[in-house]
């Protein structure tokens, strides 16, 4: 799922690497900007565009995790995933720590960099949602009954009310009313949300 009007920014002094990334991000379907340091990201970047940063952890003159500090200090609430060559995990650690939401080793597989983005994107539309944790996820999963919780599945898996109501053998108009008092308990409008929020939570099955 890409939520709309999402701008990755990638920072790092790798000129191949930048151009790498991004070309593998538009493939995707994402819109990417570039940024060869730290500070060219600083004075270039508008941090009211939702998405996500990806970031070396060492560059010259200011750092990957320096420019982490300095966007917590600034209150500038964007996703980091950090890139991480042989030997810092320890960096990846703190940068953890500090608020960083992953962190991808180089070399990079294509693969799980994308997964990475996915995950981290999908966060952030949790937390636009005012959804602050799993914990609170769960806690608003725990509302539903069985049978509402049975219906988002088959929801969340792309089928329609009626469709739904065939699996289980029951009317359509008994769906739409469990569908209503669902999303009611789940403070949510979609069943795009709906299935983000099932897929944090792998009860999607």
């Amino acid at each position: 799922m890409k939520p709309k009007k999402l701008l990755i920014r990638v920072v790092d002094d790798d000129a191949n690497l930048r151009q790498s990334l991004k070309f593998l991000l538009e493939a995707e379907g994402w819109e990417v900007e570039t940024y060869e340091s730290a500070e060219a990201f600083i004075t270039g970047d508008s941090p009211s565009v939702p998405g996500c940063i990806i970031l070396d952890v060492r560059m010259e003159r200011m750092s990957g995790l320096e420019l982490q500090k300095l966007l917590n200090e600034r209150g500038n609430l964007l996703p980091i995933v950090f890139l991480t060559g042989h030997g810092d995990m320890e960096m990846a650690v703190n940068a953890m720590k500090n608020g960083a939401i992953d962190f991808v080793a180089k070399p990079i597989d294509p693969e799980k960099f994308i997964a990475a983005i996915t995950r981290t994107i999908e966060k952030q539309h949790l937390r636009n949602l005012g959804i602050a944790s799993e914990g609170e996820l769960r806690a608003r999963n725990a509302l539903l009954t069985t049978r509402e919780k049975e219906i988002c599945r088959f929801l969340a898996r792309g089928l329609l009310n009626r469709e739904t109501a065939a699996r289980l053998s029951i009317s359509e108009r008994t769906v739409e009313g469990h569908r209503a008092s669902a999303f009611k308990k789940l403070q949510i409008k979609t069943v795009s949300e709906l299935a983000l929020i099932l897929t944090e939570l792998r009860v999607t099955s």
